[in-house]
């Protein structure tokens, strides 16, 4: 993979971390979503995550970054810093749609694929290697 191909990658989840941090600060003080958001404070508190970016299969690895939770919010944490606690895999195209719906999501955070989180919790997910749960309605065509 090429260096401008890295850099869309990153720019990318940082996109879609921006969406993720949007939808914590609306939310975060609601009954419904706020006790889900205090878990994965918890979760992230004091720990790096290394997300891996794919576009057709979780095995082919496109992109690495690792980020951290500052202050109720993610960010990325620079390479030479990178330390993480865990490995995550997020779906490329899973990704640009959240950033592309980016008001739904935010108003939305169920539409979240929560999955990930799901798994470092001890619960089950919900199903195998995310590429995202894409839970907008339908468009009338299939894919």
């Amino acid at each position: 993979m090429g260096a401008q191909t890295a850099k869309k990658g990153i720019s990318l989840l940082i996109d879609y971390l921006d969406v993720c941090n949007a939808a914590a600060e609306v939310h975060r003080h609601s009954l419904v979503y706020g006790p889900l958001i205090a878990a994965y404070d918890s979760i992230f508190a004091n720990r790096q995550v290394a997300i891996d970016t794919y576009d057709r299969h979780p095995d082919e690895v496109e992109n690495t970054a690792t980020i951290r939770l500052v202050n109720g919010e993610f960010v990325t944490v620079p390479e030479n810093e990178a330390d993480p606690s865990f490995h995550l895999k997020l779906g490329r195209r899973y990704m640009a749609d959240v950033v592309a719906h980016r008001d739904e999501y935010i108003q939305h955070p169920e539409k979240l694929d929560w999955d990930w989180m799901k798994s470092r919790m001890g619960i089950e997910p919900h199903h195998g290697h995310t590429g995202g749960a894409n839970m907008r309605p339908g468009s009338g065509r299939s894919e």
